[in-house]
């Protein structure tokens, strides 16, 4: 698997992470949270800028265009020939390409970054 896409799924599993504390965070009192979820935040504020900085610009500004336009989920896998990012089928081209993980390839309807799990 390509080095850079490994560091795009990590960072959008971050990325992820962080929405659902934040979205935590809102249902909870600051008083209920403690500084429980803030050191959590903060460990993966750090893993974040770490794996950010390994990532090329020229990915790092199309996976931040992705994750702006739908705030989660910017590197997403396919299973059976279905992008997981807007469970739409792709075609046939996509689905033969060989050495598909080799390189970056967005859905061509919701324009993610894909992935395969052999």
């Amino acid at each position: 698997m390509n080095k850079q896409l490994i560091y795009l799924i990590q960072l959008s599993d971050l990325d992820t992470q962080l929405t659902e504390l934040n979205m935590e965070r809102v249902k909870l009192k600051e008083k209920e949270i403690g500084f429980k979820l803030h050191a959590k935040e903060k460990e993966i504020e750090k893993l974040r800028t770490n794996i950010r900085s390994k990532i090329d610009n020229d990915m790092l500004i199309k996976y931040d265009k992705i994750l702006e336009r739908y705030k989660y989920r910017a590197v997403t896998q396919v299973v059976d020939g279905v992008c997981y990012g807007c469970f739409m089928e792709l075609p046939t081209e996509f689905i033969s390409i060989e050495n598909k993980n080799e390189r970056l390839i967005h859905c061509p309807n919701c324009r993610r970054i894909l992935f395969w799990i052999d």
